[in-house]
């Protein structure tokens, strides 16, 4: 199975983070109420690619999984508000009509685990 993670793809560079680790650096970060509308992410195609797209099937799986997303964690965000980790419990969030989420947002973004020129 691979490792979970968070990946970007910018100026023909594709970076890639693993949760595990991201959570471990995260742990002494405080918990802090964030607006939902601060986040940059939400109103962005984030589950699917040309390749995996939103049929019946996927969406459902994605409900299944927002319906069931714990909200007692915090999310990981980037310094610029990205989600590192927590999308699908933003969204239930957006469907129980809640503005705020309780975040741990990193300072200085750590470097990527992975790096790949493209």
């Amino acid at each position: 199975m691979a490792k979970q993670g968070y990946g970007e793809y910018k100026d023909g560079i594709q970076k890639f983070w693993y949760l595990k680790k991201l959570w471990e650096l995260s742990e002494n970060l405080p918990v802090e109420d964030i607006l939902i509308s601060d986040i940059d992410g939400p109103d962005e195609v984030t589950w699917f690619t040309p390749d995996l797209l939103p049929t019946c099937r996927s969406i459902a799986e994605h409900c299944k999984r927002i319906n069931n997303a714990d909200l007692s964690y915090p999310i990981l965000l980037t310094k610029e508000y990205k989600v590192f980790d927590g999308m699908h419990r933003i969204a239930r969030c957006i469907m129980e009509g809640k503005t705020h989420i309780k975040a741990k947002r990193f300072i200085k973004n750590p470097e990527p685990d992975e790096c790949y020129k493209r």
